[in-house]
C-alpha cells in the first residue's frame, strides 16, 4: 500500500510535537496509525458486544448485504447479482451492488466455517471486517497527508481520524455495507493527487478511481474532482509531468472500470444500461474523455487558452457519450421512481437528502468539520513558501471545497469531505497547542490547549453545538431524542424483531411476505421467507405496490397483495414507515390493521413477540 497511497519520500525516522513530546524511530507514523486505530476498534468491539452476539444489525443494507454474501456462498453465480427473495412474482430484484464488497466478506466466512460453523463465522466477521478496512483507512490517511507542508501532520492525523463521528460510524463492528470502501478509496485517490506527477501517480489514481466507481457511482463527483483538478493542473502550466498525470488518469479511469466491470458482473455488466451503477454509458463517456485528452495532450498547444480549449471538448464529448447511450442517466438514478414511494420512502432516506432536510443538531456536525478542515487548509496554504507544498494544499481546498459543497446536496457525502478535511484540521490543532504551550500562566495555559483540542472534528462540533443549544432550544430536544433511540428501551422499536418473533417466524413454512419496506431486510436476513419489497429502489414497482396496498384504497389491497402471490403480512406497530402508511387515510388498510379490524380476507397468526410485530394469513381466494 505505501507505494500505491503516498509519494516515495516519507516524515523523518522521529519528530516532535509542540509541547516537548517525543517520538522515538520506533514510532512511525503508520505503527502509530495502528496503535490508535486498534485502541479505537478494541473499545468499539467491546462495546458492541452485546449487539455482536444478537447480531443486532442498525442498517438494512447490512442485513441485504450478508443475504448477498450468504447467496454467494450458497452457491449463487460470481456475476449474477439478482436477490431472488425479493419480489419472487417479478423474477428477483437485480442488485446494484459491487462482489468488491461481497468478496472479503465471503472470504472471511469460508476460511471460519469449517472451523467455528456458519453462524459464528459470520459473525467474526461481521466484528473484524469494518475496523480491519478502517485500520487500512488510517494508514492510507498517514502515507497520503505525510509529505504535506507540516510532517508532523502524519503522526497526528489518526487521532483526527477516530474523532471523525461520520467517517467512524462507516468502520464500527457489524457495518458491513460499501459506505467504507467508498471512503477508503477516496482517500486513496486523493493520495495520488498529492503525489509528484508523472504516469504512474496517474494510473494509480485513475485506477482507484475506477474502483471507487465499481463499489458505487456515488463515487462520480469525486472521481470528476480529480480529473478536473489534473486537467487544470496541465492547462495552466503545460507541464509534461502533468500531461502524463493526466492522460494516466484518464487511460486508467476508463480501461479499470471496463475490466472491474467484467470482472465483477460478466460480459452483462458491459452492455447494461443503468444509471445507480457503473455501467455503459458512463463507461462510455470515461472513453470519450480518454481519447479526446490523448489526442489534446498529442497536439500540446502550446498557449494555456488552446489547452483549456481541447479539454473542455473532452469534458463535452463525455457528457454527450452519456446522454446519447443513457439519455434517462441525465435525470439521475431515481426519477423513474413512483410517486408514491418518493413520498413515503425516498424523503425519509435523510443519506440521499440534502442537508436542510436534517434536524439542526446534524448540521452543525456536518458543517463544522468541513469549514475548520478548509480554513486550515487555506491557511496552509498561504503559509507555504515551496510551490510544491502551495499546490499539495491547494489540491485539498479544491477537493475539500467540492466534497463539502456535494454534502450540502447529498447527506451521504459528508464522510468524504470530513476525510479531506482532516490535514486542515490537524494543521491548525498543532499550530493552536504549539500557541498554548507557550503560555507561562498555569490556567490560561491549559484553557488554551483546550481550546485546540476543539479542532478535532467531534469536539469542535459538539461545542459549537452547546454554545447554540441555549439559543436553539431544538437541538436540545435532538440530543434528548438521540439518547432515546440508542437507549436499550428502544432496540426493537423500528422493527419488532425480537429473538422470540423471529424464532415464530422461522417455524412458518416458507413464504412470501408483505411487510412495510424497511422490514423486508431485516426479515430478509433473519429468515427463509421470501419479501415482496426491500429498501432498495430497483424493485419500485413492487415498492409502490407494498406501498399503496397499506397507505391506498383499501377496496384495492387485496388484489395488490394477492398480485405480488404474499400469502402472511408482516408489520410492526411502532415502525415508522407503518406509522406513515396508516396515518395516510383513515380506513387504508395500515390504518385498519393498527386497529385490530382487518378485513375479512385476512386472518391473525399468533406469534411470540414482546415487542409487537403482527403477523396476518391471506386467506385462500
Amino acid at each position: 500500500m505505501s507505494d500505491a497511497a503516498a509519494p516515495a519520500a516519507g516524515p523523518p525516522a522521529s519528530a516532535s510535537v509542540p509541547g516537548g513530546f517525543a517520538f522515538g524511530p520506533w514510532f512511525t507514523p503508520v505503527r502509530i496509525a495502528l496503535i490508535v486505530w486498534g485502541l479505537m476498534s478494541l473499545i468499539a468491539i467491546v462495546a458492541k458486544w452485546q449487539a455482536i452476539g444478537a447480531l443486532d444489525l442498525a442498517d438494512t443494507d447490512d442485513a441485504m448485504r450478508m443475504a448477498q454474501v450468504r447467496d454467494l456462498l450458497a452457491g449463487q453465480g460470481w456475476w449474477d447479482l439478482v436477490q431472488y427473495r425479493v419480489n419472487p412474482a417479478g423474477g428477483g430484484v437485480l442488485m446494484h451492488w459491487s462482489r468488491i464488497v461481497d468478496a472479503p466478506l465471503a472470504a472471511g466466512i469460508l476460511i471460519l466455517k469449517p472451523l467455528l460453523g456458519q453462524a459464528m463465522a459470520e459473525r467474526i466477521v461481521m466484528a473484524l471486517w469494518p475496523p480491519l478496512l478502517g485500520a487500512a483507512l488510517s494508514v492510507a490517511c498517514v502515507l497520503g497527508y505525510r509529505n504535506l507542508s507540516d510532517r508532523r501532520i502524519a503522526y497526528v492525523v489518526p487521532l483526527f481520524l477516530i474523532m471523525s463521528g461520520y467517517i467512524l460510524v462507516q468502520f464500527r463492528p457489524l457495518r458491513v455495507d460499501h459506505h467504507g470502501w467508498q471512503i477508503f478509496l477516496a482517500m486513496l485517490v486523493m493520495a495520488q493527487a498529492l503525489r509528484p506527477a508523472g504516469w504512474r501517480a496517474g494510473l494509480l489514481g485513475g485506477l482507484f478511481g475506477a474502483a471507487l466507481l465499481a463499489v458505487s457511482i456515488e463515487g462520480l463527483p469525486v472521481v470528476a474532482i480529480f480529473a478536473g483538478l489534473a486537467a487544470l493542473r496541465w492547462a495552466l502550466h503545460g507541464k509534461a509531468d502533468d500531461r502524463a498525470r493526466l492522460c494516466g488518469y484518464m487511460a486508467a479511469l476508463a480501461g479499470g472500470a471496463i475490466l472491474l466491470q467484467f470482472a465483477t458482473r460478466g460480459p452483462a455488466g458491459l452492455t447494461g444500461g443503468w444509471c445507480d451503477s457503473l455501467s455503459a454509458p458512463y463507461m462510455a463517456a470515461f472513453v470519450a474523455a480518454a481519447a479526446v485528452t490523448f489526442g489534446a495532450a498529442r497536439a500540446n498547444p502550446g498557449a494555456a487558452r488552446g489547452r483549456f480549449a481541447l479539454l473542455a471538448l473532452a469534458g463535452v464529448s463525455a457528457a454527450g457519450a452519456l446522454v446519447w447511450t443513457g439519455p434517462q442517466c441525465a435525470n439521475g438514478p431515481f426519477a423513474s421512481l413512483d410517486p408514491i414511494v418518493v413520498q413515503y420512502w425516498y424523503r425519509g432516506v435523510l443519506e440521499g437528502q440534502p442537508l436542510w432536510m436534517s434536524k439542526p443538531h446534524d448540521v452543525i456536525h456536518v458543517l463544522v468539520p468541513s469549514l475548520v478542515g478548509l480554513a486550515g487548509s487555506i491557511l496552509a496554504w498561504r503559509s507555504c513558501a515551496a510551490a510544491g507544498d502551495r499546490r499539495n494544499w491547494a489540491t485539498i481546498v479544491v477537493a475539500l471545497t467540492g466534497a463539502a459543497a456535494l454534502s450540502l446536496l447529498v447527506l451521504r457525502s459528508v464522510s468524504t469531505a470530513h476525510l479531506f478535511a482532516l490535514p486542515g484540521c490537524a494543521w491548525l490543532g498543532l499550530r493552536a497547542w504549539a500557541r498554548a504551550r507557550t503560555i507561562v500562566s498555569t490556567v490560561p495555559r491549559v484553557l488554551a490547549s483546550a481550546m485546540a483540542a476543539l479542532t478535532l472534528p467531534l469536539l469542535g462540533s459538539m461545542a459549537v453545538a452547546a454554545v447554540l443549544a441555549p439559543v436553539i432550544p431544538v437541538l436540545r430536544n435532538d440530543e434528548k431524542r438521540a439518547a432515546e433511540e440508542a437507549s436499550g428501551a428502544n432496540r426493537y422499536k423500528a422493527n419488532c424483531l425480537d429473538p422470540a418473533a423471529i424464532a415464530d417466524l422461522e417455524k412458518l413454512p416458507a413464504t412470501t411476505l408483505l411487510t412495510p419496506i424497511d422490514l423486508g431486510a431485516p426479515l430478509v436476513f433473519w429468515t427463509r421467507h421470501s419479501l415482496v419489497a426491500t429498501p432498495h429502489h430497483r424493485n419500485k414497482e413492487a415498492m409502490a405496490d407494498t406501498i399503496r396496498a397499506f397507505a391506498g384504497d383499501p377496496a384495492k389491497a387485496e388484489a395488490l397483495v394477492r398480485k405480488q402471490q404474499a400469502t402472511l403480512i408482516v408489520f410492526c406497530r411502532t415502525a415508522n414507515d407503518f406509522t406513515k402508511y396508516r396515518r395516510a387515510r383513515k380506513d387504508s388498510l395500515g390504518a385498519q390493521l393498527y386497529a385490530g379490524r382487518p378485513p375479512g380476507w385476512l386472518e391473525a397468526v399468533p406469534i411470540g413477540s414482546r415487542a409487537g410485530l403482527a403477523v396476518w394469513r391471506v386467506k385462500p381466494e
